[in-house]
């Protein structure tokens, strides 16, 4: 019997809001003692330290109306990536802490703290890679199945003799000012803050995105050879049966279930899923599944790239996607697997995205050429564009500020976020 990804993905967001405090709390503690201390202890610019300080005087003050701290911490998306490679898991086993630098030495237990928690949170999750990446964005199994053969309570004590943190923030200067420094003074709500802070990328993990994805799309698929006749007997392996099953529920039809997953399935199988869900639905009828209908007079490609906050959910759809294809995923089952944690927490009722549309408007186009991957040099995020489908401002982010529904950054951090701007290019990933 499968589980119910439901309540895991709600189990992964609470986790992500638990750590969220913790890391943000941590670096604001450190901050407040002294910036530089606080650069150098978690990897950030001095200027980004400076402003966790000011955000904590901000929160210290009962008069504010505004908590930053708190919107970040409660921000339901990991504002941090957990770095730890194999190497690392080794030598936590052997009791090996390491000594910190002397002037570093009176933020060990905070530090500490810190590092316990994270290990605890991915413990938790050591036989379940693909949620430990929607949790911390570890896109490494290696790294999990260490974890899961190792001593648990050897990791969490030698966790808390590390000198250094084992996560790292993923926010940075502009991210804030785009959150906060809104007109009206209050800070994005918390799915706006969410989607944007999956699409923050430096420019090394979007060159390795990049060719990632470029080898991928360059890859000879497999094309559907159809029998006439009586169709042969294929098993479906569970991972592939699930996906189906996946796509079912969200009203996929059957010709684009063919096109979307390009496997050994034939329509009899899907026929067999398709009423074995019918039956299932009918006898839990009282359970709330997500809806997801859209208007069907408007054409799929202008619903989707007509609108910057829903090319922004889409570029967070694919961030997500890259994880965990990193992990060893079929494209289209991470595709889906993606889908499903953000039609759950980030739907919007009054203007729902569905599966459908989302695999005909981009995963469709992406493999035939026309949506290609952006970078943005001003916001530091990562995005898609179809080539049919220009709107001015190829960034959602920007496009979004541009219209007051984000704050916009200064004019010294927009030209010193990223050491080398990058032009965008009109070229496919794909020769």
């Amino acid at each position: 019997m499968e589980t119910n990804p439901i309540p895991l993905h709600a189990a992964c967001v609470v986790d992500q809001k638990d750590l969220n405090e913790a890391v943000i709390g941590a670096v604001a503690a450190v901050a407040r003692q002294n910036i530089h201390h606080c650069a150098e202890l978690f990897g950030i610019s001095v200027r980004l330290a400076q402003r966790f300080a000011s955000m904590a005087l901000q929160s210290d003050d009962r008069t504010s109306d505004v908590d930053p701290l708190e919107d970040l911490a409660t921000t339901p998306t990991a504002l941090w990536r957990v770095h730890m490679t194999v190497e690392h898991v080794a030598e936590m086993q052997r009791g090996r802490g390491g000594p910190a630098l002397p002037h570093l030495e009176r933020y060990r237990p905070i530090v500490k703290a810190l590092n316990e928690q994270v290990v605890l949170t991915l413990l938790r999750y050591a036989t379940q890679p693909r949620l430990a990446a929607l949790v911390g964005g570890l896109g490494s199994a290696d790294v999990m199945a260490a974890m899961s053969s190792a001593s648990c309570s050897t990791l969490v004590q030698s966790a808390g003799h590390l000198p250094r943190p084992l996560v790292a923030l993923t926010v940075n200067e502009v991210y804030l000012d785009r959150v906060f420094s809104t007109l009206s003074g209050l800070p994005v709500d918390a799915t706006m803050r969410s989607l944007l802070a999956r699409t923050l990328c430096h420019w090394n993990d979007f060159v390795a995105i990049s060719a990632g994805l470029d080898q991928e799309l360059a890859e000879p698929r497999r094309e559907r050879v159809t029998k006439i006749g009586r169709p042969t007997a294929v098993f479906l392996p569970p991972g592939e049966a699930r996906t189906i099953r996946q796509l079912i529920d969200h009203g996929v039809s059957t010709k684009a279930i063919l096109q979307f997953t390009r496997s050994e399935v034939n329509s009899a199988q899907v026929r067999r899923l398709r009423h074995t869900a019918d039956v299932r639905r009918a006898i839990d009828s009282d359970i709330d599944a997500v809806d997801p209908d859209l208007p069907r007079t408007h054409d799929s490609n202008a619903a989707v790239w007509g609108s910057a906050a829903r090319r922004l959910l889409v570029t967070s759809i694919f961030a997500h996607q890259r994880i965990l294809v990193s992990l060893g995923m079929p494209p289209h089952a991470a595709f889906v697997e993606a889908y499903e944690f953000y039609a759950i927490h980030h739907r919007d009722p009054s203007n729902p995205l569905s599966l459908s549309r989302l695999i005909s408007a981009v995963f469709t186009p992406m493999r035939e050429g026309l949506v290609h991957l952006g970078h943005c040099s001003e916001c530091g995020t990562m995005h898609l564009s179809h080539d049919g489908h220009h709107n001015g401002i190829e960034c959602p982010v920007c496009a979004l500020a541009k219209f007051n529904k984000l704050g916009r950054p200064s004019a010294f951090r927009a030209s010193h976020w990223l050491p080398r701007p990058h032009t965008r290019s009109t070229q496919p990933l794909m020769a």
